[in-house]
């Protein structure tokens, strides 16, 4: 599931750069040519035809906006090369800003005005990289570059008169660094609530899931069950009858476990899809972890595992479902067990208050052998388990049960160090 919303979140997003680039960046990058075109042309009139160099420049800009204008306005661009074709023309415009500056400001001054202000490009560049850049790392490092070329094309203004343009070359940099922090500001809004609404797309989607995974269910426990009972029957007599060195013996054994293990594997699908009335009281949840506790690890021998709890004194009760959440902690602590070495291990078992959030937090920590980050993404997804006799529904039972209940579960984990599952319940219930 988190594959797939990735993978969806990606594509959704190349479909939108790349709208946005034929719909408004082709046009805002044709407005800066014959802008500056003009704006040279008018405040050069004595380089008049324009120097070699300088005409290269805008015949380049001219053509590459030309071939970007086709590919774009005639979609020839696949997504897989949407990035690459906009990387190369954020490039071109930063180059083709930064180029014409030095030519205006430095190797071709105007005789009797000042030098043209175009250096107010870069703030159209600027918020186009907002566009361009997902994450504030790469806006940072965008920024930061754009940011460092202004000051670079500050140094070749005009300086004559030194007050009047160190004053105006700083409101100009003060000025750059203000768009760049107030668009991030913008973009950061934005941007979390794009990722309000995919989590609650995804949410639906698990949702309608879950729907017909229930109804796939109760038709397949229905048609599964009668053959799967009489077949467990006929192995365990079959066993009963057979004299204790008849060879077939371990074959009737075999039958039987994977009869019941069927049978588990359907049991637990519709625990898993279909909904159930829920019975909450107040319940402390030391209590109910003690319980599990004792029950899972009353055994003690070579593979001994230490369960080390920490609660906190001042934990309410809060209103839950006992027996379904009882069986969301048997999951887990299970699972901890199972990470761990056959000759024991250790499990972290704490409780806190959560003062900010208004609930209760848990943790349960193990030093097993941990968890592959290719795994860890698919923890939760239905049927996914990386042991042969493992039904891959534990967790994404836990995630419902806690979920269920108004709260949240996380998981971290590195292979070789252990995992811990984070769990947080709100005191006031679901």
């Amino acid at each position: 599931m988190i594959d797939q919303t990735l993978e969806f979140e990606q594509r959704e997003f190349l479909i939108w750069l790349r709208g946005v680039e034929r719909r408004a960046i082709l046009p805002l990058k044709w407005a800066i040519f014959f802008t500056s075109l003009v704006f040279w042309i008018l405040s050069h009139p004595h380089f008049w035809p324009p120097p070699v160099d300088v005409f290269t420049l805008f015949t380049v800009y001219f053509m590459y906006n030309l071939g970007e204008s086709y590919f774009f306005g005639l979609n020839r661009v696949e997504l897989h090369q949407v990035r690459p074709f906009c990387y190369t023309s954020y490039i071109v415009d930063v180059l083709f800003v930064t180029v014409l500056i030095y030519f205006d400001a430095s190797k071709y001054p105007a005789v009797d005005g000042p030098a043209t202000d175009f250096y107010i490009f870069y703030f159209l560049l600027i918020l186009r990289g907002f566009a361009l850049f997902r994450t504030p790392r790469e806006n940072l490092m965008a920024n930061s570059i754009i940011g460092a070329v202004f000051i670079l094309t500050m140094l070749w203004q005009e300086t004559s008169g030194f007050s009047y343009s160190s004053r105006n070359n700083l409101i100009r940099v003060v000025f750059v660094w203000l768009v760049i922090l107030m668009s991030w500001y913008i973009v950061e809004i934005i941007n979390r609530q794009k990722e309000e609404i995919m989590r609650a797309r995804e949410n639906l989607i698990r949702s309608e899931n879950l729907a017909i995974l229930g109804e796939l269910a109760a038709g397949v426990a229905h048609e599964i069950n009668n053959p799967i009972g009489i077949i467990s029957a006929y192995a365990e007599f079959l066993a009963k009858n057979a004299k204790p060195d008849d060879p077939r013996m371990d074959d009737f054994q075999a039958m039987h476990t994977e009869a019941q293990r069927c049978k588990e594997i359907v049991g637990e699908l519709l625990n898993y899809a279909r909904p159930h009335a829920r019975e909450t009281v107040m319940a402390d949840l030391r209590d109910l972890n003690n319980e599990v506790v004792e029950f899972l690890f009353r055994r003690r021998g070579r593979d001994e595992v230490e369960v080390v709890k920490d609660y906190a004194e001042d934990l309410p009760k809060i209103k839950l479902d006992p027996n379904k959440f009882k069986q969301a902690l048997l999951n887990i602590l299970m699972n901890a067990r199972q990470a761990l070495s056959e000759t024991g291990g250790r499990i972290e078992i704490s409780l806190k208050r959560d003062v900010e959030r208004n609930g209760l937090r848990m943790r349960v920590s193990d030093n097993g052998k941990g968890i592959a980050p290719d795994e860890l993404r698919r923890v939760f997804d239905p049927f996914f388990t990386t042991r042969n006799t493992g039904t891959g529904l534990g967790l994404s039972i836990t995630r419902r049960i806690v979920e269920s209940q108004g709260g949240s579960i996380s998981i971290e984990s590195q292979l070789g160090q252990g995992t811990t599952v984070d769990l947080f319940l709100p005191v006031s219930g679901a």
